[in-house]
């Protein structure tokens, strides 16, 4: 297996698995999206920088990385727009009518600093869609049985850890929700617990990266 999906976020999306290679890899990356029938050269990529900032792409930026940012949206339907990860959240987002769409990578630093409300504010503000027409896919990423964390944590997101461990989706779920999106697909896979299908910085200190597209 070399990517999954969810098969009920509409739009076509992937994050790769640890069998499609290192994803930050060139070669690598543009050999995977020849193999499923991609253009390689359509695709964006934020440098990602753990913070906040999210930026609008157009189709001159195709084929580059944006810098300092973690987020990207785009209304050319052209633009693949991808995201890597290795234990942090990818999250895939598109409107509706699929003409708008957004990939924003989500580490504990971004969410704290409101990298998820910047995304939905940029979609809603810049290009008028209600949020109750936005559909989020929540990819794999570490999950609360292997993300361990200090207590400050608690103060920083007003929550309670259960035995010293951090569940990001549930903290994401929340802010997507309070923003007005009520349409998430979340791949329920973790990143640090499953060692044979995903890269994880936490459980080996890798290099390597998986990537999500939409």
């Amino acid at each position: 297996m070399n990517f999954i999906f969810s098969p009920n976020f509409p739009y076509k999306h992937f994050t790769t698995a640890k069998s499609a290679g290192d994803m930050k890899n060139k070669a690598e990356r543009d050999s995977f999206f020849r193999s499923v029938n991609l253009n390689p050269d359509n695709l964006v990529l934020a440098n990602q920088v753990h913070g906040n900032n999210v930026k609008i792409v157009k189709s001159c930026d195709k084929n580059n990385f944006i810098d300092n940012c973690d987020g990207l949206i785009t209304d050319d339907k052209n633009l693949l727009l991808g995201i890597f990860t290795a234990d942090c959240v990818p999250i895939l987002v598109s409107c509706s009518d699929g003409k708008v769409k957004a990939a924003v990578h989500v580490g504990w630093k971004g969410l704290y600093l409101g990298i998820v409300e910047n995304a939905i504010g940029i979609l809603i503000n810049d290009f008028c869609i209600n949020p109750k027409n936005l559909k989020v896919y929540i990819g794999p990423h570490i999950r609360s049985c292997c993300y361990k964390t200090g207590t400050e944590m608690e103060d920083k997101f007003n929550i309670k850890l259960a035995n010293g461990k951090l569940d990001l989706s549930a903290i994401l779920r929340t802010k997507l929700e309070s923003c007005g999106v009520n349409e998430i697909f979340d791949v329920n896979q973790c990143t640090c617990h499953n060692e044979q299908l995903f890269f994880s910085y936490r459980r080996d200190c890798c290099a390597d990266r998986l990537l999500s597209v939409i």
